[in-house]
């Protein structure tokens, strides 16, 4: 597939940098154009002309079907007052970032970056003339103060987060030029570009806008900040500049400057509807030399529930969107009312594997447990036990196949027998597997004694609000009472459901995960080793990798320990292909530990898109990771008037 094999280059080229600035000189050479709106207001003086907003060599886009025309709203819609839809539709850039088939990471705001050999010293060239939506200059010197006066002020940034850490210190960014600067790591940081191309990474962009945000900083304006922090209400200095610069804060911001395609006009607090509209000094133009975005403006309507957000998608009220109406158990009536709504479908492919993984802690506090959930015999006999198929026809209409918690087939980390292995419904032999684990004696109802001489009986958390988890684990339930184990499924909200985590309190977990595709495996690799306490299978083990001292930690087994070694190594690696060498031995450890037990394939989601609406792609990863549907290049979606 194309897929695996794009996987094969260079997380950056530079080539491929080349390529997208050649691109631009067949804009210039046809001159730019804009919007007929932005037109109105140059002719009025109110604005400079279009190729004095550009960089001197802006970004060029390709349409994925055929060059746009302006004009026209994206209406969306939201759940609650601080949700990431907003941050993923206009808020995607970057330095880098995901090209829209989430196979390479690739040049964004910057023209071009290159990675020394061992992958602790980054240079970024910006293109020269790029401008902040207020028209202020865009440099390195806004990275510079970022990294200065925010990142490394201990007071708004009281521990930097770690993908901009190595060696245990903070990345340093010096200024080489008014459009260079080398971010330096005191240690290898190979998965940096990638981290950035993720949601983590607008945090840089946000933070940079040094002319804007000196006002709200005690260093620089030690005289007037306390007349804006009484202004805003805000009990100091500190939690107004971080409202300025963190999430969902600056989403409610209007005076913020951006370098997204859209510039927020009604703010993310306590509105019913988002507005933002067309930034006039966006960094990208399309091939023939059309300043982006096509679209006028972005609306987003803030709802209560997420069953609204499906009412309007069915009554043609959403344009293009997927978050919020993709879940299976809302697929029949998006499908159904296509014709209704005025809109076609497209795949939002999960980024994880598996629709229902199950996780059982070898950690666990009660030895009894410790020991049954720690035994591969175990876990081998209860993935017997479950009946997938009857699990596929009835959770998941039929469009899911079993799976184990492995990533995709066609993806470069695919392992057939990790993906396969133990899937066979078979009562006896499941049934002979838990004997070999030693559980040979039953109580008087048939249920299986640990070795403290008690029935086997524990809890399987779950989200309350995906019931459709829920009914998977009471199906499973009965598959395992029929060999003897006594499972409960346990509906809680995340937050109880963390903190048992964090508190290694956790039975065992259902849970969508498995990193499907190889970026979000690289990126998030908690369901194949202990990598954090949310890695459920483990949970004192991976609290252990975080912070050995950590007084829920518990020191792991060799098996472990030697995964946490290898992930570093993919940390470290410079390569992309080093990094996908390392992953797969670690993998090969996931796959004979067996850690976690999967029941099915992630189906495809859907997602609408209207049917005038253009340079759509038919296939969108679905996660966070990828920022759905931001790497898309919505600045080139348009109506077709």
């Amino acid at each position: 597939m194309q897929y695996a094999r794009t996987l094969r280059r260079q997380v950056v080229s530079t080539v491929a940098a080349a390529i997208l600035i050649g691109a631009g000189w067949a804009g210039a050479a046809l001159g730019f154009q804009e919007a007929p709106e932005l037109k109105a207001f140059v002719d009025a003086g109110k604005l400079p002309p279009v190729d004095q907003r550009l960089p001197k060599e802006p970004l060029v886009l390709t349409p994925l079907e055929s060059v746009g025309t302006y004009g026209g709203t994206w209406r969306t819609a939201t759940f609650g007052g601080g949700d990431s839809e907003i941050e993923r539709s206009i808020g995607y850039t970057r330095l880098v970032r995901w090209n829209p088939e989430w196979t390479e990471v690739i040049p964004d705001i910057a023209k071009s970056v290159e990675v020394n050999a061992n992958a602790t010293e980054y240079t970024f060239s910006l293109r020269q003339g790029t401008r902040w939506s207020d028209g202020k200059p865009f440099t390195a010197d806004d990275l510079v103060w970022w990294n200065e006066n925010v990142l490394r002020n201990t007071k708004i940034t009281p521990a930097a987060p770690n993908w901009l850490t190595a060696g245990g210190e903070t990345v340093k960014v010096e200024k080489i030029g008014d459009d260079k600067v080398v971010f330096k790591f005191a240690a290898p940081n190979g998965l940096f570009l990638m981290n950035m191309a993720t949601v983590r990474g607008s945090d840089i962009l946000a933070a940079a806008p040094a002319h804007y945000l000196k006002q709200f900083h005690k260093d620089f304006n030690p005289d007037g900040v306390d007349a804006l922090v009484k202004a805003a209400g805000a009990t100091d200095w500190v939690q107004l500049f971080n409202n300025k610069i963190g999430f969902p804060g600056r989403w409610r911001d209007l005076g913020r400057p951006t370098l997204d395609a859209w510039v927020l006009t009604a703010p993310y607090n306590g509105t019913t509807q988002v507005v933002a509209e067309r930034n006039p000094y966006y960094a990208k133009v399309d091939t023939s030399g059309n300043q982006l975005p096509y679209f006028d403006r972005i609306t987003i309507d803030v709802m209560q529930d997420t069953q609204a957000i499906i009412l309007k998608a069915i009554s043609g009220e959403i344009d293009m969107q997927n978050r919020f109406i993709e879940t299976t158990d809302a697929r029949t009536v998006i499908v159904q009312n296509q014709q209704k709504g005025g809109y076609g479908l497209f795949i939002a492919r999960p980024a994880w594997s598996n629709a229902l993984l199950i996780t059982l802690n070898q950690t666990h506090k009660n030895p009894a447990l410790r020991a049954a959930f720690s035994n591969k015999d175990f876990r081998i006999g209860l993935s017997h036990a479950i009946n997938r198929e009857e699990l596929n026809q009835l959770i998941y209409a039929g469009q899911a196949k079993p799976y184990q918690a492995a990533p995709r087939e066609g993806s470069a980390l695919y392992d057939e027998k990790m993906a396969t292995q133990y899937l066979e419904y078979n009562v006896d032999l499941a049934n002979q597997y838990l004997d070999k684990a030693g559980l040979t004696k039953r109580d008087a109802e048939g249920f299986r004694l640990g070795q403290d001489g008690k029935r086997i009986t524990f809890a399987i958390d779950a989200l309350t609000g995906s019931p459709i988890q829920v009914d998977a684990l009471e199906m499973i339930q009965r598959y395992w009472r029929a060999v003897g184990i006594d499972m409960q499924p346990r509906p809680a909200e995340r937050s109880l459901i963390f903190s048992r985590l964090q508190n290694n309190d956790n039975d065992g977990l259902g849970w969508v995960g498995g990193g499907g595709y190889d970026f979000l495996g690289l990126l998030d690799p908690k369901w194949y080793f202990p990598h954090e306490y949310e890695s459920s299978f483990a949970t004192a083990w991976g609290l252990y990798y975080q912070n050995p001292k950590d007084p829920n930690a518990q020191e792991p087994s060799a098996a472990a320990k030697k995964q946490m070694d290898l992930y570093r190594q993919v940390q470290e690696a410079p390569t992309l292909e080093k990094q996908l060498a390392a992953m797969k031995e670690l993998l090969a450890i996931t796959r004979d530990e067996f850690y976690v037990i999967g029941t099915n394939l992630e189906p495809d989601r859907v997602g609408i898109v209207k049917t005038n609406m253009h340079n759509v792609p038919k296939v969108i990863p679905s996660t966070s990771f990828y920022m759905t549907p931001g790497p898309a290049k919505p600045e080139t979606f348009y109506y077709q008037q």
